[in-house]
């Protein structure tokens, strides 16, 4: 029977003189240590009894704290023991770290989110968060062991038929799931891949809208008239932003003027402020510093937008607005960012430079506009047709 040891580490001493507190033991002569969250001052520690003092304020929790995680240690100790398994240090420290409320997959989704707090990105997580909200509707008391292939080619089924999802919509929904089965995997929650035999592409080019450069010009020139009401030319004048900048709108929205240089702007995708935090340098075309003269006025600091509509809004004005001088799509702001990158690429035929434009980590990313070089292509066979053989 290992001797469970509760102890102060003195290695530390904060300037108020408290010091942490762990509980630790011996696995196969490996010698595991287990927080306990707690810090009191060294003065109030009793080290021979492995308790918290009386003199510390809240010592009873304290020591309830510090027997509660004795007591689960030695819980997984016994139960291996009783079942007749060899428990190693690997093993106890997946068994400890076993939340005993994991009664569903969705409340080991927020146990995982919550102790990995910067791994994923703020709008990727929203994206996460919809994918499991939209499986709790179909499968509310989810159990991790009720993941299994035949359950998930039941919920394709589900998205395909009754949700009526495109299969870019699909693939992105199985991939969060399947995101979180493997680190359920990893962490000892489930034995067995359920999408070892289940495909799910990293990246389905879907469809989406951009302005030709035919139709950039009727916006612009909608834009000069003035004829539309002041919210209206307020929210024209941002999508044109984004078409000139290549900015999402989340970027666009926390833009400052001092990230404006004479010939190049510099900013950080919010979207992997984590992940990807390298500066993304963009040219100034003559269009965009005139919009951006057009926003700021004599403003030398401070936000590029300093007050903009719910992003729905400007989304729905954008539609109406396009729709209104006879551009019939279904815009978007997200549009903006695609006009750029569509006609850069027509024009440029440079993908390599468009990529860090665009702030891309995979030229999967940037290759959905991989359509104009389809249209490059034509173009430059027909420059053949001016021989005769």
């Amino acid at each position: 029977m290992a001797v469970i040891k509760t102890y102060q580490s003195t290695s530390y001493v904060g300037k108020d003189g408290s010091a942490p507190i762990y509980v630790s033991f011996y696995i196969d002569r490996k010698k595991i240590t287990v927080a306990t969250g707690i810090s009191v001052k060294t003065s109030n520690f009793d080290q021979a009894a492995g308790k918290i003092k009386t003199g510390e304020k809240n010592h009873k929790d304290y020591n309830l704290v510090i027997e509660k995680v004795r007591s689960r240690v030695n819980d997984i100790m016994v139960r291996y023991r009783l079942e007749k398994k060899v428990l190693t240090k690997d093993l106890f420290q997946k068994e400890y770290n076993r939340p005993d409320d994991f009664k569903t997959f969705y409340d080991f989704f927020k146990h995982y989110i919550k102790e990995h707090p910067n791994e994923i990105e703020p709008t990727t997580l929203d994206v996460h968060i919809d994918a499991m909200n939209k499986l709790k509707a179909y499968a509310p008391n989810l159990q991790l062991v009720e993941i299994t292939e035949d359950f998930i080619e039941e919920y394709k089924v589900y998205l395909k038929k009754k949700l009526k999802n495109n299969d870019s919509t699909i693939n992105k929904n199985l991939a969060c799931i399947k995101k979180y089965v493997r680190k359920a995997i990893k962490a000892g929650y489930i034995s067995h891949n359920p999408f070892e035999n289940i495909k799910i592409s990293r990246r389905l080019i879907g469809k989406f809208s951009f302005l030709t450069e035919e139709e950039l010009h009727i916006l612009i020139d909608l834009y000069k008239n003035k004829t539309l009401t002041p919210s209206q030319q307020k929210i024209l004048q941002f999508f044109l932003f984004l078409c000139f900048s290549s900015l999402h709108i989340s970027d666009a929205k926390s833009l400052r003027i001092e990230q404006f240089g004479a010939k190049t702007f510099t900013y950080y995708r919010i979207k992997n402020r984590n992940s990807k935090p390298e500066p993304i340098i963009v040219p100034i075309s003559h269009p965009l510093k005139k919009l951006l003269k057009d926003i700021t006025g004599t403003r030398k600091y401070g936000l590029v937008f300093e007050s903009l509509i719910a992003d729905q809004k400007i989304n729905e004005g954008i539609k109406k607005i396009a729709k209104g001088a006879g551009v019939m799509k279904d815009l978007s702001s997200k549009s903006g960012r695609h006009t750029f990158a569509t006609i850069f690429l027509k024009n440029s035929k440079d993908l390599v430079t468009l990529k860090e434009i665009l702030g891309h980590s995979d030229y999967r990313e940037t290759l959905i506009y991989a359509h104009v070089l389809e249209e490059s292509k034509l173009e430059g066979i027909k420059s053949f047709n001016s021989f005769k053989i």
